[in-house]
């Protein structure tokens, strides 16, 4: 990192070589108006600069400085998504390296291999090049090329399951990252790959500890706008989790317009992420706009999108997009566990524990084969909803008092909060009012703290209305009780809420169970005796 402060800015080089006639530009000349190209977020420029740096070092004979452009030009172009002109990028490579097995430039020529398989599906194949990357930069004594390769090492063996021993190797090169001398190139690069793993997983506090790192690191760069942007995204998510939303507001709507001016793949992550600032904050129509310009740029929408719609009480679209098994069926670890959370709490409401519980037994599934305190967390929470439902409060509140001592370790108050919610309603169900008001006025003071409107409505509403008044009723069963009280039909019922007859009939039936009556006439009577039907 102490490179950086000696390098001549990116645009003064820019400017300067620029400003010269193209014939007397030298290769290393060319190689240093595209690095300065690539660093002024102007990846073509760069990418056709780095074709005349080849070849201009051909021309010369310079087969090894040749081949180091070519593998600049083979990753722009990748990284663009024009794989046929990498493709090529990558055979010119093989060339040139056929003639110098052994040296510093094959092994950079065998990262490029690895990362090639990788992108082509094959993570086995692609670890015996980066092996041969990591042995070549250790015995040519290049830390470049030996951090970048223990670090894509590290991510081939996680992808391949070996999670342990691939975190590992991402530690190692973060530590060369922050103790020597690398270039920023790499130095970006590493930063890069390792937060989107480490989020990947849910490995949140691995995550914030390098997302610090990592910050630190692009408040040293005055241009380059891409790596900063990526890592502003990070750093705005673990904000919204740590409770530090001021912050996050901030850093999001400055990533989005950096992101968005330079390269709109990556912001499309950026806009999906405001969605849920949004969201939290009760913001439903501007949560709505990013959302669906998420899409627009290439971002799943989903989960966020479905839990604004649950929010609005569209709970049949919802419904509709988690049900969809390419949401909650896959992506990373961190994507198919928050689907599935959304999909648990939108069968409560709209299809009924019996639903919730088939996707709560997919949730664990995820959590079994990821060690991560917020996936835990996640599955606790989810399971204390559903047994909530199944009218099982006290092994629900067991279930919910680990969630929320996982999110309170894990420094997240709103989440807390939530668990605070579902554990005031337990107790109050078990008879435990004093302990019931002590969960709900804590979990309000935090909503209130936050911003969270749509948590702190809820809160008022059950501080106003403890659960003891609703007579044991959840708040689909009063909303059903509500409409059989007005003389609707079990059909006519399932159209208003958007659920099925079986689940009306269900409810229904629990309704009687819960006041002691064996009618719907009784139980209207009793509703109205009881003050329990809407105004």
């Amino acid at each position: 990192m102490g490179g950086m402060a000696k390098r001549e800015p990116w645009s003064e080089i820019h400017r300067r070589l620029s400003a010269r006639d193209e014939d007397r530009l030298s290769a290393t000349d060319l190689d240093a108006l595209a690095d300065a190209l690539f660093w002024l977020d102007r990846p073509l420029e760069s990418a056709e600069m780095w074709h005349r740096a080849y070849l201009a070092h051909m021309e010369r004979d310079e087969r090894a400085e040749a081949t180091m452009a070519a593998w600049r030009a083979f990753y722009e172009h990748l990284q663009i998504g024009e794989r046929a002109v990498a493709s090529g990028w990558l055979a010119r490579m093989r060339d040139l390296a056929a003639d110098a097995p052994g040296s510093l430039e094959a092994g950079y020529v065998a990262l490029a291999e690895a990362s090639w398989a990788h992108v082509g599906g094959d993570a086995e194949m692609a670890l015996g090049p980066c092996r041969e990357a990591v042995a070549t930069g250790s015995e040519r004594d290049d830390p470049n090329l030996t951090a970048l390769a223990i670090e894509t090492q590290g991510r081939l063996l996680i992808e391949l399951g070996e999670v342990a021993q691939g975190l590992g190797l991402l530690d190692a090169a973060m530590l060369s990252v922050l103790g020597e001398d690398l270039d920023p190139l790499f130095e970006g690069w590493i930063y890069c790959e390792l937060l989107s793993t480490c989020r990947d997983l849910a490995d949140l506090e691995r995550a914030s500890e390098w997302t610090r790192a990592a910050m630190r690191w692009c408040d040293t760069l005055a241009e380059g706008r891409v790596y900063a942007g990526i890592c502003r995204v990070h750093q705005v998510e673990l904000d919204c989790l740590h409770g530090d939303w001021s912050r996050a507001e901030e850093g999001i709507t400055r990533a989005c317009a950096d992101l968005l001016a330079v390269d709109p793949r990556y912001a499309g992550e950026a806009h999906y992420v405001a969605g849920e600032l949004h969201r939290l904050r009760g913001e439903y129509d501007a949560a709505e706009s990013a959302y669906r310009r998420a899409h627009e740029l290439g971002r799943n929408p989903q989960p966020g999108l479905a839990l604004l719609w649950l929010s609005r009480g569209q709970v049949a679209s919802a419904l509709a997009a988690l049900r969809e098994s390419s949401v909650c069926g896959e992506g990373p670890p961190i994507h198919r566990a928050q689907s599935l959370a959304a999909l648990v709490a939108a069968e409560l409401q709209g299809g009924g524990p019996e639903r919730a519980r088939t996707a709560l037994a997919s949730l664990t599934e995820v959590t079994d084969d990821n060690d991560s305190s917020y996936l835990r967390a996640i599955e606790a929470h989810c399971q204390g909803s559903v047994l909530a439902a199944e009218d099982r409060p006290e092994q629900g509140l067991t279930a919910l008092r680990t969630a929320r001592r996982l999110f309170t370790e894990l420094g997240m108050p709103r989440e807390t909060a939530e668990v605070g919610l579902l554990l005031g309603q337990l107790a109050h169900r078990v008879g435990d009012i004093d302990g019931a008001l002590l969960e709900l006025e804590a979990s309000r003071a935090t909503f209130a703290r936050l911003g969270a409107a749509p948590n702190l409505a809820t809160a008022d509403s059950l501080l106003a209305g403890p659960a003891a008044d609703r007579h044991g009723l959840s708040e689909r069963e009063l909303e059903v009780l509500d409409l059989v009280a007005r003389g609707r039909t079990d059909r006519e019922i399932a159209a208003v809420l958007v659920i099925s007859e079986h689940t009306v009939a269900r409810h229904v039936s629990n309704i009687r169970t819960k006041l002691g009556v064996s009618t719907r006439a009784a139980a209207t009577a009793y509703a109205y005796t009881h003050g329990l039907l809407h105004e």
